[in-house]
C-alpha cells in the first residue's frame, strides 16, 4: 500500500490537471483583468474525446516536450498507461513483454508515451483496438546540428570551430549507405528519425533499388500513424492534435524547457552536405511535410486556435518561470521556477523531466512505499487557493 501523501499526490495531480484551465477560463465569475482580454476562439467539443493512442517518441524533436502534455493528459483522464523499465531518456530499448507485462485486470493499455524503438505489432497487441499512433519528426539539418551540440559530438572534431568539426564528421562517412553500412560517431545523430522508427537499414543498404525499399517503408508507416507532426511547427501541430482527437487546446499547454545555449554557425554548404549524409530522414520528411499542411488546410479556424493556445502558454510561463539554467553537462538549458511555481504543482508538472514524470508515476502505480523523486514534490501539493491565485493573479 502507498503512503497517504502518495495517495494524495495522485490526487492532486489529477485535480490540478483537471480544473486549472476549468477554472482558469470557464470560471462563473469573471474580474476586471479578465474583461479586457480578446474573445476566445476555441471550438465548441461536440465529439467524443479519442483517448486511446501511442506517441513515437523521437529524439531532439521536441518529443520530450510532447511527452510531459501526454503524461498530463492520461493522469487527468486517468487512462491505463504502458510503461516500461527504461534507465535513462537516451536509451530507446526495444518492446519486449519482459518489460511490458499485461495490466492485472487484464485489459489493454490505453496511452503509451515513454521511450522506446517503435513496433507498431507490438504495440497494437498491448493498446487498445481503438488507438490512434501520432509521432513527431524534424527537418533532419536543424535536428542533427541540435543533437551535434547538445550530446557534445562536435568536441570529438572541433572544439573551437562547430562548423569545422560537422565538415569532419561527414567526411568521416562519405561512404555511408553508399559503400558502407556503418556510420562513425553517428547514434542520435545521422537519419536518427528513421532510427527511432524502427527502420530496417541493414535491408535499406543491401536493397537492389533503394527508393523502392523506402517507398514501401513510408507506405507502411502511412497505414501505421494516423498523425505525424512537425517540430518547426510545433504549437501549431499541438493544435491540430487536440482537433483530431477532440480534446481541448488547453489539454496542450505547456512549458519550453531544454531549449539550446547556443545557436553555432553553419554555413549553408556544410548544411547540404548534412543533408545529403541523411538521404533516408530527408526523404521521410518531405513525405510528412506535404501530409502535415494537407491535414491543416483542411482545419477551419486552426489559427485562431493556435493563437489562444500561445497566449495560454505565455501566461503560464509568466506565471510559473523565473529564469533559467543550466541543465547538467548539456548544452541546454532547464526552467527555474518562480516562487509561486515552486509552489503550484501544475508549474512543477509542467516543467518536470518527462524521465523524472514517468517514474514517479510508474512508482505510485507499482505501489511502492519510498522514492527520492515522490519526496522530492510531495510538498508542491496544489490547493483551492492556489487555483484561485493562478486564475486572478494574487499569488505571484
Amino acid at each position: 500500500m502507498m503512503r497517504g501523501s502518495a495517495k494524495a499526490f495522485l490526487y492532486v495531480l489529477a485535480l490540478t490537471l483537471g480544473l486549472l484551465y476549468v477554472t482558469k477560463f470557464n470560471g462563473d465569475t469573471a474580474s476586471d483583468e479578465e474583461e479586457s482580454v480578446a474573445p476566445l476562439h476555441i471550438r465548441k467539443l461536440t465529439c467524443a474525446k479519442h483517448n486511446s493512442f501511442a506517441f513515437v517518441k523521437t529524439h531532439k524533436t521536441g518529443s520530450s516536450t510532447m511527452s510531459n502534455i501526454l503524461l498530463r493528459y492520461t493522469e487527468h483522464n486517468k487512462l491505463n498507461q504502458l510503461q516500461g523499465k527504461f534507465k535513462t531518456s537516451t536509451e530507446y530499448h526495444s518492446l519486449t513483454a519482459h518489460d511490458y507485462p499485461p495490466t492485472p485486470d487484464g485489459q489493454p493499455y490505453h496511452a503509451f508515451v515513454m521511450h522506446a524503438t517503435y513496433n507498431y505489432t507490438f504495440l497494437r497487441q498491448k493498446l487498445d483496438p481503438t488507438a490512434r499512433f501520432f509521432t513527431i519528426i524534424r527537418h533532419p539539418v536543424s535536428r542533427y546540428i541540435s543533437a551535434f551540440n547538445f550530446f557534445g559530438t562536435y568536441k570529438t572534431y572541433d572544439r573551437t570551430d562547430f562548423n569545422n568539426a560537422i565538415l569532419k564528421h561527414v567526411k568521416q562517412n562519405s561512404g555511408y549507405m553508399k559503400t558502407t553500412e556503418r556510420c562513425q560517431n553517428c547514434r542520435f545523430l545521422v537519419n536518427n528519425v528513421a532510427q527511432d522508427m524502427g527502420f530496417d537499414f541493414t535491408g535499406y543498404y543491401n536493397a537492389v533499388d533503394k527508393e523502392a525499399f523506402l517507398d514501401a517503408w513510408l507506405a507502411e508507416k502511412d497505414r501505421e500513424l494516423d498523425y505525424v507532426l512537425l517540430t518547426e511547427h510545433f504549437d501549431l501541430s499541438l493544435v491540430l492534435l487536440a482537433r483530431k482527437m477532440c480534446w481541448s487546446v488547453h489539454d496542450m499547454a505547456y512549458l519550453k524547457s531544454l531549449e539550446s545555449m547556443s545557436k553555432p554557425f553553419v554555413a549553408e554548404g556544410t548544411k547540404g552536405a548534412v543533408l545529403d549524409l541523411q538521404r533516408v530522414d530527408a526523404r521521410i520528411y518531405e513525405y510528412y511535410n506535404r501530409t502535415f499542411w494537407e491535414h491543416v488546410n483542411r482545419e477551419e479556424g486552426i489559427w485562431e486556435e493556435l493563437e489562444e493556445l500561445q497566449r495560454v502558454n505565455a501566461e503560464m510561463a509568466d506565471k510559473c518561470i523565473a529564469g533559467k539554467r543550466k541543465a547538467g553537462q548539456m548544452s541546454a538549458y532547464q526552467l527555474v521556477l518562480s516562487s509561486f511555481g515552486r509552489s503550484n504543482f501544475t508549474c512543477k508538472a509542467m516543467a518536470m523531466r518527462v524521465l523524472k514524470f514517468g517514474h514517479l508515476i510508474q512508482m505510485r502505480d507499482q505501489g511502492l512505499r519510498s522514492d527520492p523523486d515522490l519526496q522530492s514534490i510531495e510538498d508542491g501539493y496544489l490547493t483551492l487557493q492556489d487555483l484561485y491565485d493562478l486564475r486572478y493573479g494574487e499569488g505571484s
